[in-house]
């Protein structure tokens, strides 16, 4: 029954910051630590509830992705393609030089990715930074060019690092780089399907061949409920956000980040005091 209470309060967690930019895996491991999971359970979950939001994201972005198998459309699934390549190399490199589990379990490394993400959504609200010529327009999804796409992929692998926010960063420096507001957004998340997806993949192969680190404390209809609720929960949150991204208010969430930041780094420098 606690590991269910925990799946549970860790599922809407996931659900509410996946979307919001101010980064799910941060806040997943700051309440992990506080329930005491091993490094590769906390891991585990977090790319199931994970599974959740990409769920969320078929759903919402259902007719974006259908346009895609239009002819017209393949170049986007070539930017997608070129996108996720960084983030592929690098989380794959973190997990065979076992960096992935240590970067998790790190609560200065949260606290200084939430500082991170803070400053990149204040950049992308300065005008001047954006990256657009005199009277030049924004680029819809469809205008997008390559080397946007690989920049948005680079910032989306630096993402991986807990506490920066991946739907934050990649928004931030897609809107930097001159793509439209919700475009940007658009892109960020269709990135996010196959990061996410083969993650979760394999860690359900896992699970299927009782390998997975997670069948040693949590059940699997448990992580069922997780995943299913975590989806619930993220259809409201990515609604939410895109609001606040047509009105350019992405800057609200980096006080909260300054704030909560800077008070994971003092609980932490606390803590070593106390030593």
């Amino acid at each position: 029954m606690e590991n269910f209470l925990k799946v549970t309060l860790l599922a809407i967690l996931q659900g509410l910051t996946e979307f919001l930019p101010v980064s799910s895996s941060g806040h997943l491991e700051l309440l992990t630590s506080l329930f005491k999971f091993k490094a590769s359970d906390s891991m585990t979950l977090s790319i199931m509830l994970h599974a959740g939001s990409l769920c969320t994201i078929v759903v919402f972005y259902f007719k974006t992705l259908w346009s895609l198998l239009k002819k017209e459309n393949f170049h986007i699934i070539g930017l997608i393609i070129l996108g996720s390549i960084p983030a592929g190399i690098f989380g794959v490199t973190l997990k065979l030089t076992g960096y992935d589990a240590m970067l998790s379990s790190s609560l200065p490394v949260v606290g200084f990715g939430f500082l991170i993400t803070a400053a990149l959504l204040r950049l992308s609200s300065k005008e001047k930074l954006i990256q657009l010529a005199p009277g030049e327009a924004p680029k819809k999804l469809s205008e997008m060019s390559w080397r946007q796409a690989l920049t948005v992929g680079v910032v989306q692998a630096v993402a991986i690092v807990p506490g920066i926010s991946r739907s934050g960063s990649t928004i931030s420096c897609g809107i930097i780089t001159g793509i439209e507001r919700e475009s940007a957004a658009a892109f960020s998340f269709l990135l996010a399907l196959p990061a996410i997806g083969g993650a979760a993949l394999l860690e359900l192969y896992g699970l299927i061949k009782g390998t997975g680190t997670a069948m040693e404390v949590f059940t699997v209809p448990q992580l069922v409920w997780g995943v299913i609720l975590s989806a619930i929960v993220s259809f409201g949150a990515l609604s939410l956000l895109m609001n606040f991204v047509k009105k350019g208010k992405l800057i609200w969430f980096s006080w909260y980040l300054n704030i909560l930041g800077a008070a994971v780094l003092l609980y932490c420098v606390a803590g070593m005091i106390k030593r």
